[in-house]
């Protein structure tokens, strides 16, 4: 099995996620005076607020290939 660098996560190999860059929260986004909020941010749609690129998990590197 081989690994690479996940080229996925916010720069590639670091493990975050690109959409929030490793904060889980969507940067800019702010539910303050929306549906009763109390300026909370929003939890990051794509990490679901892990901060960890999904594709490898907050690892940075992808395996490739398997038992053959």
């Amino acid at each position: 099995m081989s690994t690479y660098i996940c080229l996925d996560c916010d720069s590639p190999g670091d493990g975050n996620c690109p959409v929030c860059h490793g904060l889980g929260k969507m940067p800019g986004e702010n539910i303050h005076g929306m549906l009763g909020g109390h300026g909370d941010e929003l939890s990051c749609a794509s990490c679901s607020g892990s901060g960890e690129c999904q594709k490898c998990e907050g690892s940075g590197v992808i395996e490739v290939g398997g038992e053959g």
